[in-house]
């Protein structure tokens, strides 16, 4: 017989035999050749006979009509390893064509009266086989019991849906879950997660959950939930399938974060550099209306003091010009901070213009040539103000990167495709002359509160334009260069026509 290592079974089960023989021929035949096996026999009766009682053995020989009951006991529980159960009946009794199916039932077939030797044999297969599904089932389960464990302990939420439902309803819900959310996994059972929505279903995050789910794919986005008192949560969701051998989808497993407190802090962080950029646009905007309002100032005192009526019709257009030139710097002021509520229908030149006209002054005073190109283009759906803050931010830090010695700023806009994509919209490429950025700032641009202006920049522009490019399906590349003979950085910003419905 071949051994089979005793740490590999449970140590309960080890070297007992169980015989259910009416036959006295049979019982002492199995009694007898238990001892070559190294098992330890017992003899038992038919009834009566519970799981219990028969748990510490590791093979049990039973007449057929009993080995038949058995299974049926055994077949009960799940959790642990049966006995190898044996069925014996009379080799008279057996026709050669119901071997093979009287055989599946059972663990082992034994037809007696029948050799020793022979029956040694039949005997130290079965339990060879027996002691290996044993170790490979108690592995099995101790690596369940391990991965159950894991579930309860993870603080992140744990849920787990049922494809074979149209309504993809929960069929696990960890504790995490059950602090999270405050619902418990008696009451979330059979049940779709878009319960803890609500009545906020028009998210954005939403749709993409729901399209990753028709798509069967993975996906991480972040939603509003609301807990069972009725309090708003920020919830990260990862999303997975869980697929079975053949490739088929046959459950979602989701990990849900709380990250209500990171969304607060990011909230404030945007808001604070949407104050950042008022005050450096407020400075701009201060220096382009004094330099006309001085101008009227003075062609007003010329147009008082002189007799010439000529003059004076000269001096009052000339000063409505400079007002005309003050009316439009503020237009396109209250146009920049005007709040967007709902997307809007708005062409890439105006935006470009308005942004354009707050930074003359600037652009003229460090000696910058400004160039711009401006194709034909369908407006674009959009949060306005959002996208001039984004914009500014482009152009504002091209002007920076020039303030020493000037250049040139390249300022464009065209019909173009995001091929990845295949969305139609327009591209807008700011490009500058100037000092350019480094491989290590290039790679850290969009980090919040990097920044290389020193106690001059927040670290956030980048960040924030980065999270709106984002909300509005956009995309942004850069192309920089910061040593040798030409240096400087170009921008790209691609937004589609319907980045945001209207």
């Amino acid at each position: 017989m071949t051994d089979v290592s005793s740490s590999a079974r449970p140590p309960a089960q080890l070297g007992r035999i169980g015989i259910i023989l009416e036959d006295p021929i049979g019982r002492r035949l199995i009694d007898g050749i238990s001892a070559q096996l190294e098992l330890t026999p017992t003899i038992l009766q038919p009834e009566p006979l519970s799981r219990s009682a028969l748990e510490d053995f590791e093979l049990i020989i039973a007449d057929e009509p009993t080995a038949r009951s058995l299974r049926t006991l055994f077949a009960e529980s799940t959790d642990q390893v049966s006995p190898a159960l044996v069925a014996v009946q009379p080799r008279t009794s057996l026709p050669d064509d119901e071997r093979p199916l009287k055989q599946s039932l059972f663990d082992g077939l034994l037809l007696l009266p029948e050799q020793p030797s022979v029956v040694v044999a039949q005997l130290s297969v079965i339990l060879y086989a027996h002691r290996a599904y044993a170790s490979r089932f108690q592995s099995a389960l101790e690596e369940l019991q391990l991965n159950r464990r894991i579930f309860r302990s993870v603080t992140s939420g744990i849920t787990i849906a049922r494809v074979s439902d149209a309504d993809l309803p929960l069929v696990y819900v960890n504790p995490a879950f059950e602090v999270i959310t405050g619902y418990s996994a008696e009451e979330v059972e059979g049940l779709n997660c878009r319960f803890l929505q609500g009545s906020d279903t028009d998210q954005h995050g939403i749709t993409l959950l729901r399209e990753a789910i028709r798509e069967q794919r993975e996906i991480t986005t972040v939603i509003r939930n609301y807990r069972k008192d009725g309090t708003l949560f920020w919830n990260e969701l990862s999303l997975s399938p869980i697929r079975n051998r053949q490739g088929v989808v046959t459950h979602f497993v989701g990990i849900q974060n709380d990250v209500t407190a990171r969304i607060e802090y990011e909230n404030t962080l945007r808001e604070s550099e949407k104050l950042a950029t008022a005050g450096r646009l407020a400075a701009s905007i201060a220096h382009e209306i004094n330099n006309p309002l001085e101008a009227v100032t003075n062609l007003l005192y010329l147009a008082r003091t002189t007799d010439d009526c000529g003059d004076t019709i000269r001096y009052v257009k000339q000063a409505e010009l400079e007002l005309q030139r003050v009316a439009l710097l503020t237009s396109q002021s209250l146009k920049f901070y005007r709040q967007s509520t709902a997307p809007s229908r708005v062409r890439a030149s105006e935006l470009l213009r308005s942004i354009l006209d707050l930074y003359a002054g600037r652009i003229d005073a460090t000696h910058i040539r400004l160039e711009t190109r401006e194709s034909d283009d369908e407006p674009i759906t959009c949060l306005e103000s959002e996208v001039r803050q984004v914009l500014s931010n482009l152009i504002r830090n091209a002007i920076d990167a020039m303030r020493q010695s000037g250049g040139r700023l390249i300022v464009r806009t065209r019909p173009a495709t995001d091929w990845p994509s295949g969305l139609r919209g327009i591209l807008f490429t700011i490009a500058d002359t100037g000092t350019g950025m480094s491989p290590i700032t290039l790679k850290r641009m969009y980090d919040a509160f990097y920044t290389t202006k020193g106690i001059h920049g927040t670290g956030l522009g980048l960040w924030v334009s980065q999270e709106i490019i984002v909300r509005h399906h956009g995309r942004l590349s850069v192309r920089s260069r910061s040593e040798g003979p030409s240096t400087g950085t170009v921008f790209q910003l691609f937004l589609p026509s319907s980045g945001l419905p209207g």
